[in-house]
């Protein structure tokens, strides 16, 4: 399904943060980065965050209806190097990794700025490239990143003053 062609700058002006997407299913555990994941609803607190079809990380979040999200600090090498491309099915990609875990038992990153432990309550499927996966968060915390907040408002309304 093709639509219009879309100038790319425009569609690259759209909000994007890097994120680990992780999930498990008994002992296989993965992740993979992505930059499309935002919230979609307030009550219940629900989060979209849309995958590439056939990766490694579908069949455990389906299977073990949950995943969590770690967002991460935009200059982090490390995990991007780690986890994109996804590891390989019979890889243990946390092995070393400072992790934790929450209500559902996805791994989560100790170095991201906050993370969010969903459990999955609805799946997309278009005819594209990627799958969207909506979430409902059972859990959410702060990590050891820094977390630097970027509000245009406020600073102009603090220099007005």
């Amino acid at each position: 399904m093709d639509g219009p062609s879309i100038d790319p700058t425009i569609v690259q002006l759209m909000p994007q943060h890097p994120f680990l997407l992780t999930a498990c299913v008994g002992d296989a555990r993965t992740g993979l980065v992505t930059t499309w994941a935002q919230q979609c609803s307030k009550t219940p607190t629900l989060v979209t965050v849309a995958i590439p079809r056939g990766t490694e990380i579908e069949p455990l979040i389906r299977d073990g209806r949950t995943f969590a999200l770690t967002a991460l600090d935009p200059d982090d090498r490390l995990i991007p190097r780690r986890f994109d491309p996804p590891p390989p099915r019979n890889e243990d990609p946390f092995v070393g990794m400072r992790i934790l875990t929450a209500e559902t038992g996805c791994p989560i990153l100790r170095r991201g700025r906050f993370w969010l432990d969903c459990e999955l309550v609805g799946h997309l499927a278009p005819d594209a490239s990627h799958r969207i996966y909506i979430g409902q968060v059972l859990a959410a915390g702060l990590g050891d990143a820094p977390i630097q907040m970027h509000t245009e408002s406020r600073t102009s309304a603090l220099a007005a003053n």
